[in-house]
């Protein structure tokens, strides 16, 4: 007995492939990743006593909830929340203020569709602040759901 194989029509030996949703894959990623990515300069006003570190930085505008820790005070946006000495501070005082400021910023963003509650933070810190201090400032406004942290510094060209 005789077996014939018959040759099926099925797929061609050439395959094309479709780049056209493999670019939009890329094109969103690329989106997002440059959304993600921010750092930029802002404008501050800063107590006489308090001297910013220097480093090189990039030219943007960067708008977020502004917290400055002098060897004095802790400020959240311009006004005195806790007393610091010898480096350190009532943390209770500070987590009220951040709690306070998130629930005013939340209450704005469900009255105006236009305002989000923002999660991020602008340390200002004089130089002579220990990393304790201001890690201590950045759990404390962690805590009240800002995660996103940048350091403020002095450009120097």
């Amino acid at each position: 007995m005789k077996k014939s194989f018959l040759k099926s029509k099925g797929p061609s030996d050439q395959m094309s492939i479709q780049i056209t949703s493999m670019a939009d894959i890329f094109m969103i990623l690329l989106v997002f990743l440059l959304k993600s990515y921010g750092s930029g300069l802002i404008e501050i006003s800063t107590s006489k006593d308090l001297t910013m570190p220097q480093a090189v930085a990039e030219s943007g505008s960067v708008d977020a909830l502004k917290v400055e820790i002098s060897e004095k005070v802790v400020l959240l946006e311009g006004k005195p929340v806790a007393e610091v000495r010898n480096f350190e501070f009532d943390g209770k005082s500070l987590a009220g203020a951040f709690a306070g400021e998130r629930k005013r910023q939340q209450a704005l963003a469900k009255t105006d569709s236009g305002v989000k509650a923002d999660a991020r933070v602008i340390m200002i810190a004089d130089r002579n602040i220990p990393y304790s201090t201001i890690k201590s400032v950045l759990a404390s406004a962690a805590s009240n759901g800002y995660t996103d942290f940048k350091l403020a510094v002095v450009q120097t060209n």
